[in-house]
């Protein structure tokens, strides 16, 4: 547009705003800047609320205890303290700073202080990023820019000496894009690098920062004009005092150094092949895929930041094609007053020399090496992420930043200086829905449910999380003075309470460890607790190796977690020679039997738990949290003794058992409840593949499955894309023969997520698996028939195809409720509680009028409830039916199995007996010797003595 075509005066029906004649735009007005202003303030909201999540890191107890220690004697150490094959080995500590300034919060305010300071520091490095921008830059995409990366970025806000990385790294990269118009400030670097190497190994990323400005600084057009010299004297200098600065610690050169211990130790397989901070993202995308949200993230900021180089450069090559036509401004508005033109070439020199105005975009170096640099470091260890996000959000904000302004001072002088007021707040808007949208999404907890964290909102240190008790109990007198955990951050808890005093085989700080005693460390587990091979065959392990090697490194008190290291429970409790001394919600410690004392007095019986004798070494007072975390222990490790002796896991499955009952009285018919019920089931009776819905009901073939289908789908009921419930029910019914029945619950699991390598593989087959399903069902045959031969006819063939549910149809339809005869209404009855519809069933058998036996329809009915987990309705079935007749096998077999699992050992014991005298099979027999084993040692005179159940 050409300065002839626009009109004389300012049009009435719309304000006008002019972009000055040096080509700048107009100041926003005191509402836009105030604007801005919240949209920090949302963000920095949103960064704080990220990390406001309970402690879960498990190194954070040993920097604590080593915080204390320097308070206390005001020595920094230099050899190891808490492990002891790794005593009087070098240990270059530093972290002191860090590990001192937590001992002092966590003396005056605990967890919660450090929490709210961990995410005030964040907060902190954030704004400082945010505005190390030009002024001009429109805030809204900087905001844009940085939002995945914020994500990123709370993965790893953890009370950790990388918050105080994060904010050093912020301060340098704040100095570094300030310091080519003002170089004095580079003279910050040593100071902020000072404070750095104090706090951690990864103060090598500030003279790695500083590198990147200089090459940049290089690579410019007239770089190296005297017109720059002073420029360089001043940076040159800065340089080397920060290079200077990295000797200022305890430990001088070597603390200098330090990073490339570090690189050297953490580059060994052994590390990156266990430890999950240290794997890299390439080796999580082969092992899960791109099912994690996390993983998502961060390769989206990487796709972001990426973009923000090619998307503005293609704009650039798309402007430049196109050049602004060229305009005489000088008249362009009729009211303006006549200007000196002399005046305004020195304000425009002092302008440039000052604050130059921002030119169209252009590819800074500084930013892609940037990009660069911290996108491969990311790649190769998960515990750069906090760095990576840090770094890729601000060059992504700056990217978009730039090319906002620039793309927006284009359209102003393209229109030839015209805007209306208020044309920015679109943007504005946009940014605060995102902003609100996100907190909303986190705030909920939905984020931290579509990642697959178990993260929540708080303050205080996660419940149920770190293995606190068994690890103040592996201390206790008569204990092994030498203490070995198979979960590699658990020893912090050690450290913290009992160190130096009394030291652990090995701990997290790898880099003093070494190799070799990790190595060894790394062996014991699947030594002591077997293995899996690729096609999931365990490999069990051989004792006398395994007891002979923890001879080897002292015989020290062993303590397992339920979640990871729950095949080496199941094998020292399974052992000969070794003994569980305590089991609570988290873990179990374990001693050697030479421990007599120890073992003598604090031996675990679960089965004595279950029976009310004893309340167990370990046992927390019962909630809807330790229920739950207790209920899967307790799966996990009977699990695994159960590979070894079914029997030994018998008192354990029960305790599991009643525990998961529990949780689901508090929880109130949770899913994990309903599942961990079938579980163990299934663990203490595994289902036979038997097509036993064709068959009459028999109690001990078909309790046990009813319960185990109904368990599942009442899982499903709260959770309908539960994976482990999906796959077990499916397995549940085609081993039954109930392809009809497996069918929709494999069409259900096509439509499951999935989160890791080993969901997709067993999904993929599924896809074969529900082929197979169909076609062994094949065409729905007609349901249509004529005459009671062709029922029968039908009724058989549907039976035999697997059509359980369409035979009960067919059977309903047939036999009006009024009609029924007894031997009708069982038959549907039956199929009805093999398809996991107790409740319907019970309809079915009370309908009947007149049964020839009314015990029996009152032993069917109690197992409807038995099946519902309502024992009280079931116990008084049960019992009215053996009024009628004492000695039926039915009820007395499902009342000493009700009562077993209740944990009423001498009623269980009175029932079972009764049974097995009226038994007519072997199989019944065997069952019921299984259970008056289980309970006899536990129907003593005190058992009997407490309140009978109601």
């Amino acid at each position: 547009m050409s300065s002839e075509s626009l009109p004389a005066k300012k049009p009435k029906s719309r304000a006008i705003v002019k972009v000055n004649d040096h080509g700048e735009l107009p100041s926003e007005s005191v509402g836009l800047r105030l604007f801005d202003v919240l949209l920090i303030v949302g963000f920095l909201a949103l960064t704080f609320l990220l990390g406001l999540f309970p402690l879960k890191d498990t190194d954070f107890w040993w920097h604590l205890r080593t915080g204390d220690l320097i308070r206390q004697t005001g020595v920094v150490p230099k050899t190891d303290l808490y492990t002891y094959s790794s005593e009087g080995h070098p240990w270059i500590d530093l972290h002191w700073t860090f590990q001192v300034a937590i001992s002092w919060l966590y003396e005056r305010g605990g967890v919660p202080a450090l929490t709210l300071a961990k995410s005030a520091i964040t907060c902190l490095a954030v704004l400082i990023l945010v505005t190390a921008r030009r002024r001009e830059w429109p805030v809204w995409a900087v905001l844009l820019g940085w939002m995945p990366a914020i994500l990123v970025l709370s993965g790893r806000n953890y009370v950790r000496p990388e918050t105080f990385t994060l904010l050093y790294l912020t301060c340098f990269l704040a100095i570094l894009t300030r310091i080519d118009r003002a170089p004095k400030l580079a003279f910050l670097l040593p100071i902020v690098q000072v404070a750095w190497v104090n706090v951690q190994g990864l103060f090598v990323f500030g003279p790695i920062l500083l590198a990147i400005a200089l090459i940049d600084a290089a690579m410019r057009p007239g770089a190296f004009a005297k017109s720059r010299s002073n420029w360089w004297r001043q940076i040159g200098i800065a340089t080397a005092l920060t290079g200077f600065a990295c000797l200022i610690n305890p430990y001088g050169l070597t603390g200098a150094l330090y990073p490339l211990q570090i690189a050297k130790t953490m580059a060994n397989p052994i590390f990156s092949n266990t430890i999950a901070e240290l794997t890299p993202i390439p080796a999580f995308i082969r092992k899960d895929g791109f099912a994690s949200l996390p993983l998502r993230l961060h390769l989206f900021t990487m796709a972001i930041g990426a973009a923000s180089f090619v998307v503005p450069m293609i704009w650039v090559v798309f402007t430049n094609l196109r050049p602004l036509p060229t305009t005489d401004r000088s008249n362009n508005d009729p009211d303006a007053k006549p200007v000196n033109e002399k005046k305004k070439a020195k304000k425009r020199a002092r302008k440039a020399e000052t604050e130059p105005v921002a030119s169209p975009w252009r590819l800074s170096m500084f930013r892609l090496l940037l990009y660069f640099t911290f996108s491969v470091l990311s790649l190769q260890a998960t515990r750069n992420s906090h760095q990576f996000a840090a770094v890729v959000g601000a060059v992504s904000s700056w990217n978009f930043a730039e090319w906002a302004f620039a793309a927006r001072r284009r359209a102003w002088l393209k229109s030839n200086g015209t805007i209306e007021p208020g044309r920015g707040i679109v943007p504005r808007l946009v940014t605060l829905g995102t902003i609100a949208a996100v907190f909303v999404w986190v705030g909920s907890g939905e984020y931290y449910k579509a990642a697959r964290e178990m993260r929540t909102i708080g303050i205080d240190e996660q419940p149920l999380w770190y293995p606190k008790d068994a690890v103040k109990f592996s201390a206790t007198p008569g204990m092994p003075e030498k203490f070995l955990a198979f979960h590699i951050g658990h020893p912090s808890l050690y450290d913290y309470y009992f160190g130096p005093k009394k030291k652990s085989f090995v701990d997290a700080r790898l880099e003093v460890i070494g190799v070799d005693n990790f190595q060894k460390y790394i062996d014991l587990q699947p030594l002591i607790g077997g293995k899996f091979t690729t096609n999931s065959e365990f490999i069990p392990p051989d004792e006398r190796a395994w007891s002979r090697a923890l001879d080897e490194i002292g015989r020290p008190s062993v303590l397992a977690d339920h979640e990871n290291a729950y095949l080496i429970s199941g094998s020292m409790l399974a052992s000969r020679d070794w003994r569980c001394v305590w089991f609570d919600p988290v873990a179990a410690v374990f001693v050697h039997a030479s421990n007599a004392e120890v073992v003598d007095r604090y031996s675990v019986d679960f089965g004595a738990r279950h029976f009310g004798s004893d309340p167990g070494n370990g046992s927390v007072s019962p909630n809807e949290e330790t229920s739950l975390a207790l209920a899967k222990g307790l799966n996990f490790v009977a699990s695994s003794v159960a590979k070894f002796s079914l029997d030994k896991a018998r008192p354990m499955i029960l305790l599991g058992l009643k525990t998961a009952r529990r949780f689901n009285s508090f929880a109130g018919d949770a899913p994990d409840g309903w599942k961990l019920i079938a579980q163990f089931i299934s663990l203490r009776e595994p289902p036979e593949p038997v097509v036993r819905f064709r068959q009459p009901f028999d109690p001990v073939f078909d309790l046990s499955s009813a319960r185990v289908t109904f368990a599942l789908q009442k899982a499903l009921l709260a959770s309908p894309k539960d994976f482990l419930s999906l796959i077990l029910l499916s397995e549940l019914y085609r081993s039954r023969g109930m392809p009809e029945a497996a069918l929709p619950i494999a069409e259900r699991l096509g439509t499951v997520n999935p989160i890791n390598a080993l969901q997709t593989e067993k999904l993929e087959s599924y896809k074969s698996v529900e082929a197979g399903i169909r076609a062994e069902l094949g065409s729905k045959p007609s349901l249509r028939w004529e005459n009671l031969s062709q029922l029968g006819e039908l009724v058989n063939g549907l039976l035999a195809a697997g059509r359980a549910e369409s035979a009960a149809e067919c059977l309903e339809r047939a036999r009006p409720v009024e009609a029924r005869t007894w031997e009708d209404a069982d038959k549907i009855a039956t199929l009805r509680l093999h398809l996991g519809e107790p409740a319907k069933a019970r309809a079915i058998w009370q309908s009947v009028s007149a049964p020839p036996r009314e015990a029996v329809r009152l032993a069917r009915v109690a197992v409807t409830y038995f099946v519902e987990d309502r024992t009280g309705e079931a116990r008084a079935n049960y019992t009215a039916a053996l009024a009628r007749e004492p000695v039926l096998f039915e009820a007395l077999y499902g009342l000493a199995v009700l009562e077993q699992d209740d944990g009423h050992a001498r009623e269980a014991l009175d029932a079972a007996r009764k049974a097995e005298k009226v038994a007519t099979s072997d199989s019944a027999r065997s069952a019921l010797r299984s259970i008056i084993a289980t309970v006899t040692p536990y129907a003593t005179s005190a058992i009997a003595d407490q309140k009978r159940p109601k």
